[in-house]
């Protein structure tokens, strides 16, 4: 599933092609993704201005000159073809639109989705934050709001895997499966231990890691393990630096023993044993 690098990346494509475009059609091969898209798409945002692209944790948001704004979703095997050339539509193409940009050049962008578990959406400015996929995010990682204090509040007393809680999107936006096995192995945390364990330096590690991974995959075009392509069709080639995932019995590049893969919450999860020990007491059986 494209993560926050990934859906970064997708957005600053976004926004070096369509800020200050005109839509001039949009065209829907399949209203049916993970919720059906409003067929009155088409005639809503025709003519409308795109103002500048942004992200929420995994969504894309684009306003228009209207007051309103499209939501994008990629799911999970979902990314946009962006092209100053036509492109021929092909299997599981499900959207295009086509815009004009300020130097009158038309630019094309297609949803690709496989699995069909994006979603696109066209509502109020105003309705954002009350949006059923916003409203319950919480803090964007690579805000000032993500900080220990904040960590250790929302971690305080819960009976749950650090590796849970990186997932769980109301806590911090924007974290998927690849990236919070890379933030573990970064900050020396174990993934089964319990986030009540967690003290003020783990937490400061923990915040750390997040901010610096996140950076550096957004740098990298962010991670390709099957799926994700960037919009102008190459690969994230953070792939290259990952430290633990899909490395299962590799050897560690800290202390040269090999990393280890367990399934948790029908998640693949990577670490090492030794660079992420901690005491048994604190091991969740699984």
């Amino acid at each position: 599933m494209p993560e926050l690098p990934e859906v970064e990346t997708t957005k600053n494509a976004l926004s070096n092609f369509i800020t200050e475009a005109k839509v001039i059609e949009v065209e829907i091969f399949k209203e049916e993704l993970r919720w059906p898209i409003n067929n009155n798409l088409k005639s809503d945002i025709k003519n409308s201005i795109i103002l500048n692209p942004f992200r929420l944790g995994k969504y894309i948001i684009v306003p228009t000159d209207r007051n309103k704004c499209l939501l994008l979703h990629l799911g999970m095997s979902g990314f946009l073809k962006i092209s100053k050339k036509k492109i021929k539509v092909k299997k599981h193409d499900h959207v295009k639109f086509t815009f004009l940009n300020t130097k009158h050049e038309e630019i094309y962008v297609l949803y690709n989705d496989t699995r069909r578990f994006g979603f696109i959406d066209y509502f109020d400015n105003d309705k954002l934050n009350e949006h059923f996929l916003i409203k319950k995010l919480g803090v964007e990682p690579l805000s000032l709001d993500l900080n220990t204090k904040y960590l250790l509040k929302k971690f305080n007393n819960r009976d749950v895997t650090i590796k849970t809680s990186l997932l769980d999107q109301k806590i911090v936006a924007g974290i998927g499966n690849i990236y919070a096995s890379e933030i573990l192995f970064l900050s020396k945390i174990h993934p089964l231990l319990k986030v009540k364990f967690l003290d003020k330096k783990m937490a400061n590690r923990l915040c750390k890691s997040i901010k610096y991974i996140l950076k550096k995959a957004i740098d990298k075009g962010g991670t390709t393990i099957k799926d994700f392509k960037n919009p102008d069709g190459q690969i994230g080639y953070f792939k290259q630096d990952l430290l633990v995932y899909s490395r299962k019995g590799m050897e560690c590049f800290d202390c040269e023993k090999h990393i280890k893969m367990i399934n948790f919450s029908g998640r693949a999860t990577y670490y090492c044993k030794k660079c992420q020990g901690f005491e048994k007491k604190f091991l969740k059986e699984i």
